[in-house]
């Protein structure tokens, strides 16, 4: 999966969060990129791996935290 196949305007945000709801396939490191930021922060604020392996669809992660 590259980065220019995450759909970023499914991005939605709830609660003070911006969210991304994963599709078969998609990689942390995909996601991370088509939004502009790391797999580092994507892994603690989600509590994951770095190395997680392709998601299944309708996972929601956070993206960012909004002040």
């Amino acid at each position: 999966m590259l980065p220019s196949s995450i759909d970023i305007t499914t991005n939605f945000t709830d609660d003070g969060k911006t969210y991304y709801t994963t599709n078969d396939g998609d990689e942390l490191w995909a996601i991370a990129t088509a939004n502009h930021t790391s797999t580092g922060y994507l892994a603690i604020i989600n509590h994951l791996r770095r190395t997680v392996g392709p998601f299944s669809a309708g996972k929601k992660l956070i993206i960012a935290i909004n002040n």
